[in-house]
């Protein structure tokens, strides 16, 4: 179990809400939770668009790690849930243009039936370490 001062919120009564926290830090190594294209209401950002959640997804992610000071140059790995691959493949450009000046992270990607909210196509569980 985390302790309260290994964790970080994004949006803390949401997750509350929920039951979760967005990232837990163990030493230098920042566990984020699995991110999916929402807004603060719990409404799915980008419906029916895949690049556009992907944007969604990786703004959320970002802000996440700028929490520890950490960047997507920091991620070394990457779980992807999509419920379409090739909806993932035909959006690749978007998420490629976010590590354009990083190298990428190792990454598995899988598609399933559904994800936690319905309109979601896409959510991005991450692991980062700090310098």
């Amino acid at each position: 179990m985390a302790h309260v001062s290994q964790v970080q919120y994004y949006n803390e009564p949401v997750e509350k809400q929920l039951g979760f926290v967005a990232m837990v830090q163990t030493g230098k190594t920042l566990h984020l939770a699995g991110i999916v294209s929402i807004d603060d209401q719990l409404n799915v950002v980008a419906p029916d668009d895949m690049g556009g959640q992907i944007e969604r997804v990786y703004d959320i992610i970002e802000k996440t790690l700028a929490k520890s000071g950490a960047t997507l140059q920091h991620v070394v790995n990457e779980m992807i849930f999509v419920t379409d691959l090739q909806k993932f493949a035909a959006a690749g450009a978007v998420r490629a243009k976010r590590y354009a000046k990083c190298a990428p992270p190792a990454t598995t990607a899988v598609q399933v039936s559904a994800l936690f909210f319905p309109a979601a196509m896409i959510e991005i569980q991450v692991t980062a370490v700090l310098p």
